[in-house]
């Protein structure tokens, strides 16, 4: 079994709204490129705070240089996820397609925020757990990706995210 590790890496906060449904709507926000250390990088924020409220997503997008991969088939995705990071571990992230940092591993910007395809998911729905190695047995739809082209991007989601939810899950 062999192992891949990604090209480029980080993650963009969102710019906040006033709602829960405005969030999901969101086309930019702040990137991180090529991140490093622990970060928030998979999150809903919610903070009634006065005089309103403030609600954002984090997500994440990870590229890989997949040139000259062939006949690749059983794929997963490792993470690590550290103790405080990942709250209680009961939160649901699905892997879906990207074409942030022009698809290409290029750097990633703030308005890749919305460059998310969520009618293409990669994986189904994935605990994530609080600390240890988080995996995401990747589906055939991922694997035509890897083995067909020269750059394979994923984004990690809420699932909530994902599903683009008008409740929020919080109330």
């Amino acid at each position: 079994m062999g192992t891949l590790a990604s090209n480029r890496k980080g993650f963009i906060t969102g710019t906040s709204a006033a709602n829960y449904a405005s969030s999901l709507n969101v086309t930019s926000g702040t990137a991180t490129d090529s991140a490093t250390g622990n970060q928030n990088s998979i999150q809903y924020f919610k903070s009634s705070g006065r005089g309103g409220g403030t609600f954002r997503f984090v997500r994440t997008f990870i590229h890989f240089n997949t040139s000259g991969i062939s006949g690749a088939s059983s794929i997963s995705l490792q993470l690590t996820s550290t103790a405080g990071n990942a709250g209680n571990g009961l939160h649901q992230v699905t892997a879906v397609k990207h074409t942030a940092g022009g698809g290409n591993g290029s750097a990633i910007v703030d308005n890749d925020f919305d460059n998310v395809d969520k009618s293409t998911n990669y994986s189904n729905a994935t605990a994530y757990g609080s600390s240890g190695t988080i995996t995401f047995n990747l589906n055939s739809t991922a694997a035509s990706q890897i083995n067909g082209g020269n750059d394979f991007n994923i984004a990690l989601l809420l699932t909530a995210d994902v599903a683009g939810e008008e409740e929020d899950p919080l109330e």
